[in-house]
């Protein structure tokens, strides 16, 4: 298992807490791979915050990105992803900064451009792919 998933073992399959399991402990002691040691999913949740906070907004951006677009993250979509990440450390991690941040980035609305185009026959034209243009679907 990986080191994240060992500080979470205390989470059964249905997200209850438990202390033990058939009668045993559960260990919950890890390393991540940065060398950092934890006992505990607070000493991880501490780890996390107050070292690796930047990389796990960028982790998450890029799976929601993910989502959204379809696709995986590409070269190009980097600085989309640094602009999502500015902006949730920014908001200190509120989750409306990510969605936000998506919806407004632009491989996003380049995605939608492209579906309504689809939708209305046509292939988009280079006036109109402007990021403040509102897109209506009929």
């Amino acid at each position: 298992m990986d080191p994240i998933g060992l500080g979470m073992e205390n989470f059964n399959a249905l997200g209850m807490w438990r202390e033990k399991e058939r009668g045993q402990t559960i260990d919950t002691a890890g390393k991540l791979i940065t060398g950092e040691s934890f006992n505990s999913i607070q000493e991880l949740k501490h780890i996390l915050v107050e070292r690796h906070g930047s990389d796990f907004y960028r982790c998450l951006a890029e799976k929601l990105l993910t989502y959204a677009l379809g696709r995986g993250p590409e070269y190009y979509d980097t600085e989309s992803v640094d602009q999502i990440v500015e902006r949730m450390e920014k908001d200190q991690g509120r989750f409306s900064s990510l969605l936000a941040g998506i919806v407004e980035s632009a491989p996003f609305q380049e995605q939608r451009l492209r579906a309504t185009a689809v939708m209305a026959g046509s292939r988009p034209s280079r006036q109109n792919q402007g990021m403040n243009m509102k897109i209506t679907i009929p």
